[in-house]
């Protein structure tokens, strides 16, 4: 029966630890924090009774032997003048000078004083036995083992005791000198001149008083007293403060379910300061940088599919222009179709490297060039072009920039720039186009500025330049045979490199496209 009945209480007691369902119950963090600050209150409360303990048990004791220090100062005059008068010889037990200072210790009036002189002495009392033989020992019975009453369970008032210059107890106990308060006694009231003893109160450095014990006995209680009540105050605050602090964590949690669900309105409502409030901000920009990465790929895609779909229309339809014999097979045909191919083939390849640098997968060779070499051999290579589209270019600035790079990316850099220029700038014989590109180095990057004449880009449509397949209505279109990359992959690789890119309104009229590189030491 027993056996089943600790079965039964094990049973129960695992099941505490179990929620409805089944599941082990979590430590939540409000469990958590819950019991830190009881912890903490805990520690707290019980530091501060002790401290409080010894601060009150070390000034009680200051007070009470200051206050015996005044009591055997005021002794001080009746002492000398005895010394003054007898010597050391009145220091002795049954000396009535003595019973007289320890009256004038005690408070005393001179008649009490002097009455309490004039009682006799009386010895202990005398007990006769039964059988009238003498004197015996005093019975035993329940005051007592000798008869006597019990002692007081309080500690016995303080006594005066004295001692000698040279250590040697004259009234008093021998083992009161190491517990005594003692204070030393002049010759002189300005406490000059020869040493005459010491005086002292018998265990006066302990709160002997009963009284003052009683106090102090009270104090400790009334100290208890206020740490408990704390404790419980503080613990009944504890549950509601550690609700008002985990409510925030919940709703960020709900917050967190909900952009997890696919949802990335700004879920947070939070108007606080603390890391929190930073947390929930945090938490609506990811839920807004979701939405429009989101986007971004839903128009990433639709882009790349229109811009596959129709080079791949045009071609279909001109080679069942072909086999149905509507469009004849001659040179031109073919070369429009070569056309579309190669316009096909560029973005293919435009996407390929771009899908290859957002992996980290494109490699990169660095060594040291001359910036103004790479630049040179970019508008070298372009020489017929610029010459045929009627273009005037100049490069200004420091000549020789030295930088870690690679050379071959860079070029690509260079030539897109070159391209983008050519394709949408306005140029004709008596108006020719203008490119200038000005280098620029101080102590720690490279500054380069490509600038070329109108047409320029409205101001809000600036940062945009770099968006992937992203193009400018007005000046750019598909005859024109941009894919909208080449800026894009400009970025990409000014990114390989640590620096960054911008494009501004030029005072040429065009397009001022501004790359900061740093110089690696």
């Amino acid at each position: 029966m027993e056996q089943q009945l600790e079965t039964k209480k094990v049973v129960i007691g695992k099941a505490n630890w179990f929620d409805n369902d089944g599941a082990a119950m979590k430590l939540t963090l409000r469990r958590k924090l819950l019991a830190i600050l009881l912890l903490v209150n805990a520690v707290l409360i019980s530091a501060v009774y002790y401290a409080n303990q010894l601060a009150f048990e070390k000034s009680f004791r200051e007070y009470l032997q200051n206050s015996s220090r005044a009591k055997l100062t005021a002794l001080m005059p009746t002492i000398r003048e005895n010394f003054s008068l007898y010597g050391e010889s009145w220091l002795v037990k049954h000396n009535p000078l003595w019973p007289k200072l320890v009256g004038e210790f005690e408070g005393r009036s001179e008649a009490e004083i002097e009455q309490m002189m004039k009682r006799p002495r009386k010895g202990p009392p005398k007990y006769h036995r039964k059988d009238g033989r003498g004197e015996g020992k005093p019975p035993r019975g329940p005051e007592g083992r000798e008869g006597r009453p019990p002692r007081p369970k309080h500690k016995s008032p303080a006594r005066l005791v004295f001692k000698s210059v040279d250590d040697e107890m004259l009234i008093g106990r021998p083992k009161s000198k190491n517990t005594a308060l003692w204070q030393p006694v002049y010759k002189n009231k300005d406490n000059t001149g020869p040493l005459l003893g010491y005086v002292g109160i018998a265990n006066g450095m302990e709160i002997s008083n009963s009284l003052d014990a009683l106090f102090a006995s009270r104090q400790q209680h009334w100290f208890l007293g206020i740490a408990i009540v704390a404790m419980l105050v503080s613990s009944l605050l504890a549950v509601p403060f550690s609700r008002f602090l985990v409510a925030p964590v919940l709703s960020l949690r709900e917050a967190a379910k909900k952009i997890a669900s696919g949802d990335y309105k700004p879920p947070c409502k939070s108007y606080s300061k603390d890391e929190l409030g930073l947390l929930a901000q945090d938490l609506n920009t990811l839920a807004v940088t979701l939405a429009e990465n989101q986007r971004s790929r839903q128009q990433w895609i639709a882009d790349i599919s229109h811009e596959l779909r129709t080079p791949i229309a045009v071609f279909k339809a001109e080679l069942e222009g072909m086999i149905d014999g509507i469009i004849e097979t001659d040179e031109e045909q073919l070369n429009s179709l070569y056309d579309e191919i190669n316009r096909l083939t560029k973005l293919v390849d435009d996407l390929h490297q771009l899908s290859m640098s957002d992996r980290g997968s494109l490699s990169y060779k660095m060594d040291i060039y001359t910036l103004n070499d790479i630049v040179q051999h970019t508008f070298d290579s372009h020489a017929a072009t610029l010459k045929t589209k009627h273009f005037e270019w100049t490069v200004s600035g420091d000549k020789d920039i030295v930088l870690s790079c690679d050379a071959s990316r860079l070029t690509q850099l260079f030539n897109n720039l070159m391209q983008n220029t050519v394709r949408y700038t306005d140029s004709a014989e008596h108006t020719p186009g203008i490119i200038k590109v000005h280098l620029e180095k101080s102590d720690e990057e490279v500054r380069i500025q490509w600038q070329d004449s109108s047409p320029g880009v409205e101001a809000d449509l600036l940062p945009k330049l770099f968006d992937r397949l992203y193009r400018v209505d007005q000046a750019r279109d598909r005859a024109s045979g941009g894919s909208g990359l080449g800026l894009a992959i400009c970025a990409s690789i000014v990114q390989a490199h640590s620096g960054r890119i911008s494009a501004n309104a030029s005072v040429l009229g065009g397009v001022n496209f501004e790359i900061v590189l740093p110089i690696k030491h």
